[in-house]
C-alpha cells in the first residue's frame, strides 16, 4: 500500500463517527433509557402507555416503582432516588413520562 494512503486511512479511522441516540428499552408497560452519569449518578428516563382505566396518580405510582426496581438492580449496596423532573416546568394534568436521577452509595 502506499505511504499516502496508509496516512489517509488511518486518518479516516481516527475520525469519529456522531453519536448515535439511545434507543428506549421496552420493560411490560415501561420504555426507560439509562445513562450512567459521573461520581456513580445514573439517570432514567422513562415513559409509559394508557391503560383504559388509568389516572396520571396510578401512572406516576408505576414509573416510581419501576425506577426504585430498576435502581436496587443497578446497586448492589443501597441507593438514593431523586425526581429529576425540573419545577420550572409547566404543570401538564395528564403525564406518561418522568425522569429519575439515582446514586449508588
Amino acid at each position: 500500500m502506499f505511504p499516502i494512503a496508509q496516512i489517509l486511512c488511518l486518518f479516516c479511522l481516527s475520525t469519529g463517527s456522531p453519536p448515535y441516540p439511545q434507543v428506549s428499552t421496552r420493560a411490560g408497560d415501561i420504555w426507560y433509557t439509562h445513562e450512567s452519569l459521573p461520581h456513580q449518578r445514573h439517570l432514567l428516563r422513562l415513559s409509559t402507555t394508557d391503560f383504559i382505566l388509568d389516572s396520571t396518580p396510578y401512572r406516576m405510582e408505576r414509573l416510581q416503582a419501576f425506577a426504585a426496581n430498576f435502581a436496587a438492580g443497578t446497586c448492589p449496596r443501597g441507593f438514593t432516588l431523586t425526581d429529576a423532573d425540573r419545577p420550572s416546568w409547566p404543570k401538564i394534568h395528564t403525564r406518561y413520562a418522568r425522569q429519575f436521577v439515582f446514586r449508588c452509595r
